[in-house]
């Protein structure tokens, strides 16, 4: 089971960079000539939530590492007994795919207003069709559900401070974008969020 576990994240993490952060700011920067990475130069709440989108990826990746070339290093992180572990970790695995698609086709669907961070230099249109008739946020449910399926996978007390993180730093990030957007859309966007809720 661990070496197809092992398989498993080695695609899925080069498939979740390579889909939902590389191509996707490629097709941005071609329709639009901006680089859609705007977590450089913040302040504030959006410094910190900016740090943690930068860098707690590189977490899950360390960990992934221990896990297939250091597993006696990984042991020592102290990982968790789940009642039927092997079945918790197919569930992992499946949840984890299921939540790349649902955000790479709420990119998709983003189109050129994509952006990682709040762009306070381009007024960029808020999509209100897709999935994002039933979740004003939908990208950011595929990310903590990813981090869930991560922990089910991998269920250790670094993957379950990524999960708990990811919970508690988008909650805040989902705060300053929306306070960004009302200013920036007006009556528009207060009328949306009326009739859409933030998550599912």
């Amino acid at each position: 089971m661990s070496k197809i576990i092992i398989v498993f994240l080695a695609v899925y993490f080069i498939s979740f960079f390579g889909l939902a952060v590389v191509w996707r700011n490629y097709v941005v920067a071609k329709k639009t000539g901006a680089n859609a990475l705007k977590l450089n130069k913040k302040i504030g709440a959006e410094a910190i939530t900016g740090l943690y989108f930068k860098y707690l990826p590189l977490v899950s990746i360390l960990v992934f590492t221990l896990y297939a070339f250091l597993p006696t290093l990984y042991q020592s992180l102290g990982p968790m007994a789940l009642i039927n572990h092997k079945a918790f970790q197919l569930i992992g695995m499946g949840v984890m795919v299921i939540a790349l698609v649902w955000i790479v086709v709420a990119q998709s669907q983003m189109g050129a207003s994509w952006r990682i961070g709040i762009d306070h230099d381009e007024k960029t249109q808020f999509i209100q069709k897709g999935l994002f008739r039933y979740s004003r946020n939908p990208i950011f449910v595929g990310i903590i559900f990813t981090s869930f399926g991560f922990f089910l996978v991998l269920p250790n007390p670094f993957t379950l401070t990524i999960l708990m993180l990811d919970i508690a730093l988008i909650q805040i990030q989902v705060a300053i974008e929306e306070q960004f957007l009302t200013e920036t859309h007006g009556e528009e966007y207060i009328k949306y969020c009326k009739h859409v809720r933030r998550w599912v």
